[in-house]
C-alpha cells in the first residue's frame, strides 16, 4: 500500500509548500569544495573524511577552484614539508538552453500547457583514470526558485532573477569527481513553481530529468554535448544512482520505483539507467508518497530538521520494510538503511540556504547544531561510501564502505557514523533476511511471520498502527504516544511494558523454519518511551535475547549498559495544555544486533523458540519493531 504523509495535518502541509527552505542570498554564487588529495583512479574509490573548510568564492568558477585559506600557527619544532594536494576536478555550469515541457492537465489552447524550463545545472568529472564512470545525478529541493509577486506566487519564467538552488550541491559534485563519478546536480526549480499553472504531480521532473539524461547519455556515445567537458567514453549512464535533498528526494525515489528508472528495461527504453541506488537526504514526503523501492536505498534524516520537522521521510524506509522480503518474490527488497543525524537541521547541506524555517532552539539535543560544512563533509563521506558500496569491482572493498555505513552484521550496531552521532535502522537484502516479527497489523502481535505463536508473560503489549492519529480517534491508543512523542516516521510498532522484571515476549518458530545457522545475528529494532512512568528519568534499559533447541538446551546474551537502542532520549518534557506530558526531543526506533556466534550449547540449526526477556530492570516500557535474522551478503565481483 502506497504510505502517504499524514503528520500535523494541514498546517505542516502548508509549511512544505511555503517557502520550504530560504535561500541565504539570490545573488549569491556558488561555493567552492574543500581541496581534497585524492590519487588518480581507475575506478570508484572509497576516501576518509573530507577536509574542511570549504571555501566562499566570490565569480564563476574557473577550471582550477579557488584554494581553501589556511590558517597558520608558529610550529614547536620544524615540520615536514608536505606534498600539494592536487585540486578537486573543478564545477563546469552548463546550460543546455531552452526547453518546453508539457502539462498534460491543461488544454492545447491553454497558455499554461507548455511550460518553457532552462536545462541547467553544475557537472564535475574526474580529472584523470579510465572510464566510463558511475553516474551520479542530485535534484535539490522545493527551494525559492522565482520572487514571489504580490498575490504570492512565483513568477515563471525569470531568467537571471532565478535562485541557482542546484549550485548548492556543486561541492559534492566534485567530491564525488574526485572518486570516480560524473556526478551532476540539475535545475529542477520548474517542478516546484506555482507560477506556470499546477500539473500532475513530478509530471513536470519527469521530463527535466528525462531532457538532462538523454542529452548525457548522447554526449557519453559521442554525439552532441553542450556540458562544456568531455564525456564521449566518460560517462556510464547504465550505472545510475539518484540522490535528492528534501522534496528532491521525494522525487528521485519516485522517478526509480513510480516512473520505473529502476527496471533493467529502462536503458533500451530511455537510453540510460537502470537506476542502482537511491541516497535521500532530508526527504519530505507531501505529493507522490512511496511503494518502497527494490534498489539499494539511504535515507539521511537530520535529527533537528525544522521543515521536515517529524522527519516524515523515514516512511521511505519503513515502505521497505513492510514490502515484499522473499528473495523469490517478483520485486524482492534490497538494502536500506536510515540514517538518524544528531544535531543536523535541513538546509545546512545546501550550501546556498542559509537557516531552517523553524529553529530548534529550545531542544536540549540541538544544541549546538551542527555547523553546514560539517554536514556536507558528512554528506559527501557517506555519499562516497555508499556508492563505494553499489560499484565498486572489489567485494572487499564494498564490504568495508557498507561496515563503515554502520552495515555490518557481524558487528554491534554503532552510535555514530562516520564520525559523527546517529542512530541507525538497517534492513539487509531479502537474501540476506528471515523476518520473523514484524508488527505491521494487529494480527502480528498473536502470530509471527514465520507462522509460529507470540505469547507475552507478564507484559503488557500493544499495537500501534501507522501515522498520526489522537486517542479520540483511535480508543485505547494512548501509549502510542502519537500526539506526545516524535518516533519518526510513526511507524507501526508494538508497546511492551513490565512492572516487574521477568516478563517475557516469546516466538515460536514452527517446523521447517528452524534453522538459523546460515546467519549472523539477531537484530531487533527498538527505543525507550521517556513519557512512561515505569522508565527512570535518564536511565538506559537493557533485556536479554534466549534461543531454546529442539533438545530442549537453552542460551542467553544479554544487551549492553550502554546499547543505543535503549538510551534513554534526550529531550525535556513539558504540559501541553490539550495533550499533556510531551516530550521535545525525537525517539527513533533504532536496530540493536547480538551475534548468534554468543549463544553458546544450542543446536542454531534447531531453534524452537527465540524470546525477548525482560530481566534487567525493575520496570520499563519500550517500543519495538523488527526481529530479524540476518546475515552479511555473500558479496562477489560485478
Amino acid at each position: 500500500m502506497r504510505i502517504r504523509f499524514t503528520m500535523l495535518g494541514l498546517s505542516l502541509l502548508a509549511l512544505l509548500l511555503s517557502t520550504a527552505c530560504r535561500p541565504a542570498n539570490p545573488d549569491v554564487l556558488p561555493t567552492a569544495a574543500a581541496i581534497a588529495t585524492v590519487p588518480a583512479i581507475t575506478e570508484p574509490t572509497a576516501a576518509g573524511p573530507t577536509r574542511l573548510p570549504i571555501a566562499t568564492i566570490t565569480a564563476e568558477p574557473t577550471a582550477e577552484p579557488t584554494a581553501a585559506v589556511v590558517a597558520t600557527v608558529p610550529p614547536t619544532a620544524e615540520p615536514l614539508p608536505e606534498p600539494d594536494a592536487p585540486p578537486l576536478p573543478a564545477g563546469v555550469f552548463y546550460d543546455l538552453g531552452e526547453a518546453i515541457i508539457i502539462q498534460e492537465n491543461f488544454p492545447e489552447d491553454s497558455r499554461f500547457r507548455q511550460m518553457p524550463v532552462q536545462l541547467n545545472g553544475v557537472m564535475a568529472v574526474p580529472d584523470s583514470g579510465d572510464g566510463p564512470y558511475p553516474v551520479v545525478v542530485f535534484l535539490h529541493g522545493a527551494h525559492p526558485g522565482c520572487p514571489v509577486n504580490d498575490g504570492g506566487v512565483d513568477v515563471w519564467p525569470c531568467g537571471d532573477a532565478e535562485q541557482r538552488n542546484y549550485a548548492g550541491f556543486e561541492y559534492l559534485v566534485r567530491e564525488l569527481a574526485a572518486r570516480g563519478y560524473v556526478a551532476l546536480s540539475i535545475n529542477i526549480n520548474a517542478e516546484n513553481s506555482f507560477g506556470f499553472g499546477e500539473p500532475f504531480p513530478g509530471e513536470r521532473l519527469r521530463q527535466i530529468v528525462d531532457l538532462h539524461l538523454s542529452a548525457l547519455a548522447a554526449a557519453a556515445a559521442g554525439g552532441e554535448n553542450n556540458f562544456g567537458v568531455e564525456l564521449a567514453g566518460v560517462a556510464d549512464v547504465s550505472r545510475l544512482v539518484l540522490m535528492g535533498h528534501s522534496r528532491g528526494g521525494e522525487g528521485a525515489n519516485w522517478l526509480a520505483n513510480d516512473v520505473g528508472l529502476d527496471q533493467d528495461a529502462a536503458s533500451a527504453e530511455r537510453g540510460y539507467g537502470p537506476v542502482r541506488g537511491l541516497l535521500l537526504v532530508a526527504p519530505a514526503l507531501s505529493f507522490v508518497g512511496t511503494n518502497g523501492t527494490n534498489v539499494p536505498l539511504a535515507v539521511i534524516l537530520p535529527a533537528c530538521d525544522g521543515d521536515v520537522v517529524d522527519q516524515a521521510g523515514q516512511l521511505f524506509y519503513e515502505a521497505v520494510r513492510l514490502g515484499e522480503w522473499s528473495a523469490t518474490a517478483a520485486r524482492p527488497n534490497a538494502p536500506a538503511t536510515s540514517v538518524f543525524l544528531e544535531r543536523a537541521n535541513h538546509n545546512g547541506f545546501n550550501s546556498q540556504l542559509s537557516g531552517d524555517m523553524v529553529t530548534m532552539d529550545d531542544r536540549e539535543d540541538c544544541r549546538p547544531l551542527l555547523t553546514p560544512a560539517e554536514q556536507q563533509s558528512f554528506l559527501v563521506d557517506y555519499a562516497a561510501d555508499f556508492l563505494t558500496s553499489l560499484f565498486h569491482s572489489d567485494p572487499a572493498a564494498r564490504l568495508a564502505a557498507a561496515a563503515r555505513l554502520g552495515m555490518d552484521p557481524l558487528a554491534a550496531a554503532p552510535d555514530d557514523i562516520l564520525g559523527r552521532p546517529a542512530r541507525l535502522s538497517v534492513i539487509p537484502a531479502a537474501a540476506d533476511r528471515l523476518p520473523i516479527w514484524t508488527p505491521a497489523t494487529e494480527a502480528d502481535m498473536t502470530t509471527n511471520r514465520l507462522g509460529g505463536a507470540i505469547a507475552a508473560e507478564g507484559l503488557t503489549t500493544l499495537f500501534c498502527r501507522e501515522g498520526y492519529f489522537l486517542p479520540a480517534d483511535v480508543p485505547g491508543s494512548e501509549p502510542c504516544r502519537r500526539p506526545t512523542l516524535t518516533v519518526p516516521g510513526n511507524p507501526t510498532m508494538a508497546v511492551v511494558d513490565w512492572a516487574a522484571p521477568g516478563g517475557a515476549l516469546r516466538f515460536e518458530l514452527p517446523e521447517g523454519q528452524r534453522d538459523l545457522s546460515r546467519y549472523d545475528a539477531l537484530s531487533l529494532r527498538a527505543v525507550v518511551d521517556p513519557l512512561s512512568p515505569l522508565n527512570a528519568a535518564g536511565a538506559n534499559q537493557r533485556l536479554s535475547m534466549r534461543l531454546t533447541d529442539g533438545a530442549g538446551a537453552v542460551a542467553v546474551v544479554t544487551t549492553g549498559d550502554d546499547e543505543p537502542a535503549l538510551r534513554y532520549p534526550v529531550g525535556d518534557i513539558f504540559e501541553d495544555g490539550f495533550f499533556g506530558p510531551t516530550f521535545t526531543g525525537r525517539a527513533p526506533l533504532t536496530t540493536l544486533r547480538l551475534p548468534l556466534a554468543g549463544f553458546g550449547g544450542v543446536n542454531l540449526a534447531d531453534v524452537t523458540e527465540i524470546a525477548l526477556l525482560f530481566d534487567q530492570s525493575p520496570s520499563g516500557t519500550l517500543l519495538l519493531g523488527d526481529l530479524e535474522a540476518i546475515r552479511r551478503p555473500d558479496v562477489v565481483g560485478e
